[in-house]
């Protein structure tokens, strides 16, 4: 992994797929977007408001991508190329130059996430079925974690026949399927559980608490089967007395100090002398489970108790989200110092809510309004810190923020020698209507039958430069595929009956 090759807090205005490109690659821990959505909308910033003058257009024509959708049709990605075809054949080009802008992004975010990184992209149904696609062709489906549903409003009355749209959808992804940063989310628990659960409270400072099993498994060695003042575990089940670390530290301190060595019987007689045990009219004992213990409900993939931006937080952003929201996901899928990056930062949610939370940031937008939002809203975290202990990452004082007059340039060992077009790549080595043998069968194949390949594969150390790519033809590609060799490659050609005649000639 390489080091980021900008300073924490800096902001870039401009274009995001030519500073993505530009940054290095497996830098950055964390990824929030909230692109626009293909809305067919044109959005303006109220006058009078903070971000007066921000305007853009979420309206698509492939007049206006066809230099990115020459780009993307020259990828050496089949499976890209053809989701983006599939949709336009479903819902025309404007969602084709929609999908062709948001690709090439996506890329480039994979790119520079770490491998412990992760991904949040916020979408509404205009287009998150196709989004969900080219993450799954990007990321994977094995990293795919959740589809995230944010309750934004309430129902309103439509006039219309359908049911109202109160919701946006959040898709989280991470860049390996098991090696990923993930702290677990609680929210409180709902009052009416606690008081039909937790009816039970010993006013001995250790608070409300509700009866347990104190039976689990058949583990705990012979003596989980013995009597315990005369009770016997259920049929089929052992005594299973909780660890130490399940009670309150109070409550835990009237415990033996080698509890954690006693056996199952031990252990229960330990608790009941230390008034930990509840005994049933009829003689079964049970284990105090206090709610004091309890994290909460985990978090869930529907998020109904965080509302819309409203008072002093609203900016005048047109798409501005609240920075509950993105606090909820920079604390689940970061750590302190972790590095955070958004590439369409608008009014700086995520980057407040990346400092609020001890983390670095940096943020992408191409209307320079931006600047003087984020600039007045560091002000505003950093004045309210001085009589607010939780907006820990403000108690310095208002951070400098870095505004950068170029495009950032790689660093990391990964980087190109040069950033040609895939497309001129092609041209430059075949001309259309010519012939070449493929490298790998030596068929003779013509300009549209190549992709892109990397000679030696990524994942055996391969580098993404010029001298480490070549054309070799679709056929092959799909079995080279992202980890075979050349020499590989040909090995399993001589042994595969389909390419067999073709392969004998191979040196």
């Amino acid at each position: 992994m390489a080091e980021p090759n900008f300073f924490n807090r800096t902001l870039w205005i401009g274009d995001n797929l030519s500073v993505l490109r530009g940054i290095n690659s497996e830098c950055v821990d964390l990824v929030c977007l909230d692109p626009p959505f293909n809305s067919q909308r044109l959005y303006n910033a109220p006058l009078g408001s903070g971000a007066a003058g921000a305007q853009f257009d979420d309206t698509w024509t492939m007049d206006g991508m066809k230099a990115e959708w020459t780009e993307l049709q020259g990828a050496a990605d089949p499976a890209l190329y053809h989701t983006v075809i599939g949709a336009s054949l479903s819902a025309g080009d404007s969602m084709q130059a929609y999908l062709v802008f948001m690709t090439l992004r996506l890329v480039e975010i994979w790119r520079v996430l770490k491998p412990t990184g992760s991904l949040y992209l916020h979408c509404d149904p205009h287009a998150s079925h196709y989004l969900k696609q080219l993450c799954d062709c990007i990321f994977g489906t094995n990293c795919f974690r959740n589809e995230i549903v944010w309750k934004r409003t309430s129902t309103k009355s439509l006039g219309t026949r359908r049911y109202a749209r109160d919701s946006d959808r959040i898709f989280y992804y991470t860049k390996s399927p098991r090696d990923f940063v993930w702290n677990q989310q609680y929210r409180p628990h709902d009052p009416d559980y606690v008081r039909k659960h937790y009816r039970h409270d010993d006013n001995d400072g250790l608070g409300p608490w509700r009866v347990d099993n104190l039976s689990g498994g058949k583990a705990g060695g012979a003596s989980a089967y013995l009597p315990f003042k005369g009770a016997l575990p259920p049929k089929n089940r052992a005594w299973a007395p909780p660890q130490r670390d399940k009670f309150p530290a109070a409550a835990a301190a009237r415990l033996p100090e080698n509890y954690e060595q006693l056996d199952a019987l031990a252990k229960c007689e330990a608790l009941d002398a230390a008034g930990l045990i509840y005994w049933s009219r009829n003689g079964v004992p049970s284990h105090k489970s206090y709610l004091s213990t309890k994290p909460g409900n985990p978090a869930s993939d529907i998020i109904t108790h965080i509302p819309v931006v409203a008072g002093s937080e609203r900016t005048g952003w047109p798409t501005q989200k609240p920075l509950a929201l993105y606090e909820h996901f920079i604390a689940a899928s970061s750590n302190p110092d972790d590095l955070v990056l958004d590439p369409f930062c608008g009014c700086a949610t995520t980057m407040v809510a990346a400092e609020r939370l001890g983390r670095q940031w940096a943020g992408i937008d191409i209307d320079e309004v931006a600047i003087g939002i984020t600039q007045k809203r560091l002000q505003e975290e950093s004045d309210a810190a001085v009589h607010n202990v939780d907006l820990e990452g403000f108690r310095g004082g208002l951070p400098s923020l870095h505004l950068p007059p170029s495009l950032p340039l790689r660093t990391d060992p990964d980087r190109p020698t040069r950033s040609p077009r895939i497309r001129e790549i092609r041209w430059a080595e075949l001309g259309e209507g010519e012939r070449r043998p493929c490298p790998g069968c030596c068929r003779n194949k013509y300009y549209d039958d190549f992709d892109l390949d990397h000679i030696t594969p990524r994942a055996k150390g391969g580098i993404d430069a010029d001298e480490n790519l070549q054309l070799l033809c679709s056929s092959c590609n799909r079995i080279k595929g992202g980890h075979l060799t050349m020499a590989e490659l040909r090995q399993r050609l001589l042994t595969d009956k389909r390419h067999q005649l073709q392969a004998e000639s191979i040196p």
